[in-house]
């Protein structure tokens, strides 16, 4: 009977308790040859070694979406790249989820993650699938057809959340009241919210107020690089 060889793993997670945990866990599946990296000096030319190329890299958002990104705009070779990143982090707003996925993030799991679906997780990215936590695809499911706030909207949204009046909104964005009354009305709707307090309440849910989230959510209107080819990348 042929053997099958191991799929190759790394882990890069920058939280120190968080990457050991990650590590026991895989460590104890035979399927899995185990690599580490430090997620803050994270080499993704150098990981192309003896055992073949690295197939899933697990790693915390940031380190993530770089590794991801970078693959996906053929900054780094793909072989010397792994072919699928999964994200394992505490952040669970729709602007990030959707924001990682957008970069090119395969998997996604958050803390609440048991053993056998972070498994499960890379052995699915390893065969070239997709694998989200239950929470997350639910997530993402209640917003899909709902349109995500302008970056504007997003401003106002902010202050509303603070409590503030449209007369004191205007004067910290330096617009018209009428316009923060449109945008207001906009948000209210896009929402689904009946007052300004449901708005802010659903929009902390959501994790729209997110900075990080925010700053992934638009961007994922931005077009993506293509590659020049046949340029030379070092592997």
């Amino acid at each position: 009977m042929q053997m099958t060889s191991p799929m190759r793993v790394l882990v890069a997670h920058a939280e120190p308790m968080v990457h050991l945990g990650l590590v026991a866990t895989l460590a104890r599946d035979e399927r899995f040859e185990l690599d580490e990296q430090c997620a803050d000096h994270l080499d993704l030319n150098l990981l192309a070694r003896g055992g073949g190329p690295t197939r899933v890299l697990v790693a915390d958002l940031m380190t993530g979406i770089a590794a991801a990104r970078a693959v996906r705009e053929g900054r780094i070779s793909r072989l010397a790249a792994p072919t699928a990143v999964l994200v394992v982090s505490a952040a669970e707003g729709e602007l990030v989820i959707r924001g990682a996925l957008e970069a090119g993030v395969l998997g996604y799991l958050t803390y609440e993650a048991c053993a056998a679906q972070l498994l499960d997780a890379v052995a699915l990215l390893a065969r070239g699938q997709r694998f989200l936590a239950p929470s997350v695809a639910l997530r993402l499911a209640g917003a899909v057809a709902q349109d995500l706030p302008t970056r504007r909207e997003i401003d106002v949204l902010k202050l509303v959340a603070t409590g503030l009046c449209n007369k004191a909104i205007a004067a910290e964005l330096d617009i018209a009241a009428g316009t923060v009354k449109a945008h207001v009305k906009a948000l209210l709707q896009k929402l689904d919210a009946p007052t300004r307090t449901a708005a802010a309440d659903i929009a902390k849910r959501r994790g729209l107020l997110d900075p990080v989230g925010e700053q992934l959510a638009f961007e994922i209107a931005r077009p993506r690089p293509t590659a020049r080819r046949g340029s030379a990348m070092a592997a």
